[in-house]
């Protein structure tokens, strides 16, 4: 890192011991669509690894069925 003086010279910053400054390093701030996107993929995954791990390996898969009682709708 350099800093110019009054009488327009360039001199360069040091440390206690001697060794140069280094500038900091600054980092770029995430995007947040990004991080959403990434965010809704480990959710998708995670909720398809799930489903695999639950119906794997059964035979039959449970399907709901509505029973018809006669009489019991609409009064």
């Amino acid at each position: 890192m350099s800093h110019r003086t009054s009488n327009g010279e360039v001199t360069f910053l040091e440390t206690m011991d001697g060794t140069p400054m280094r500038s900091k390093s600054y980092r770029r701030k995430p995007d947040l669509f990004t991080l959403l996107i990434a965010f809704v993929l480990v959710g998708m995954a995670a909720t398809l690894a799930y489903q695999i791990s639950v119906y794997s390996g059964v035979d039959l898969i449970p399907i709901a069925r509505q029973n018809f009682i006669p009489g019991g709708v609409g009064g």
